[in-house]
């Protein structure tokens, strides 16, 4: 009975996290420090960010570099997906 029920308060707290960020946004600022596009390898945690052209990106870095790609052209719309 603990188990599940810290399951579902740590389930609730990502929940939360990933999607009940009013007025957050997206600092790309931080990957122009790592290594070129070429290079750098994103990882795997899914944490989806919407961007403006109605694509789900995987996460942060997945949505910078294809910021970077565009030219700052692509937008943060939303955390979750699309």
């Amino acid at each position: 009975m603990r188990v599940t029920a810290f399951f579902l308060l740590l389930a609730l707290a990502l929940i939360y996290v990933v999607y009940a960020q009013p007025g957050k946004q997206v600092d790309c600022g931080k990957f122009k420090k790592l290594p070129p596009r070429e290079v750098r390898r994103c990882s795997d945690v899914y944490a989806p960010i919407c961007g403006s052209d109605g694509k789900t990106y995987t996460n942060e870095c997945f949505f910078c570099e294809e910021v970077e790609r565009t030219n700052n052209k692509l937008k943060f719309v939303h955390f979750g997906k699309c």
